[in-house]
């Protein structure tokens, strides 16, 4: 099975790929991509089998990116989501000591995600790249006493020392990934299942507060709502809901109720967490 991840090598993305894999019974062949929206094509096009991208991030929210493609571009749908914990760690050129840094680098999240840690250690200095994996390529290619904010992958693969471990100023940072493909999932209670929908334009008070209480009447617990621009019309929007029901035919009773009520709907897949 090919499966597509966001590189370069080193990335967070690519810690989850190497998750995915060891759960993986067909074996994987990774494709490595650039950019998130490629990944998604790649499965499209049928160039890839499945493709593992983020979600959503604990600190920084939803990835609008992997959420807008796959409502709008694609007719795939997702086989499972995993939760990776982000854990930051400082590197260096083997040799290095903390007390010699003046310059940190990484991507502006890891910047953003060890602003405190930064200060402690007294590096006034920094400068923000396309992602922590360049940063520690940065790194290792470099003379100066610099150092990077990276995962601890991003070490073994370019040689560097970890000098400052787990240094992230919130513990609980944690990034949601998808696993996507063409293969149509079956609707089914006792796991997520994920769905998008617009409003009719009719502009009648409580429109969405009628959708929502079919969730309500069936008993259906929503765990995510969030909406994203149509792309059609100023101050029309697009509803993306993670739901899990405990009944599968209170869950295709209450989608078709939503199908009735709304101008579009999307099914994005029921599926289930791997640990």
């Amino acid at each position: 099975m090919k499966l597509g991840y966001l590189g370069p090598k080193g990335t967070f993305s690519e810690q989850a790929a190497l998750m995915y894999a060891e759960k993986c019974t067909d074996g994987c062949e990774f494709k490595m991509f650039f950019n998130i929206t490629d990944v998604i094509a790649a499965v499209n096009e049928g160039m890839i089998d499945r493709g593992i991208v983020p979600l959503e991030n604990s600190i920084e929210g939803t990835v609008t990116s992997t959420v807008d493609t796959l409502i709008f571009d694609t007719e795939l749908f997702i086989q499972n989501d995993l939760i990776l914990k982000i854990s930051q760690n400082l590197m260096a050129r083997p040799g290095t000591k903390i007390e010699d840094i003046k310059k940190v680098v990484s991507h502006p999240q890891g910047l953003a995600q060890c602003r405190k840690y930064i200060r402690n250690i007294g590096v006034k200095e920094t400068s923000d790249v396309s992602s922590t994996a360049e940063a520690a390529h940065i790194v290792s290619e470099s003379r100066e006493p610099i150092a990077a904010i990276a995962p601890k992958r991003s070490a073994e693969v370019y040689g560097l020392e970890i000098i400052g471990e787990d240094i992230q100023d919130d513990d609980t940072n944690a990034t949601r990934f998808v696993i996507i493909s063409k293969e149509m999932t079956e609707l089914k209670a006792g796991i997520k299942t994920s769905i998008a929908f617009t409003l009719d334009d009719d502009n009648s008070p409580g429109r969405l507060y009628k959708v929502l209480d079919i969730l309500n009447i069936y008993e259906i617990n929503m765990i995510k709502i969030e909406s994203r621009p149509a792309k059609h019309k100023l101050g029309t929007y697009v509803f993306y809901i993670d739901l899990v029901a405990e009944n599968d035919e209170d869950l295709k009773d209450a989608v078709k109720m939503i199908k009735r009520k709304v101008a579009f709907f999307k099914f994005l897949g029921s599926y289930s967490t791997i640990e």
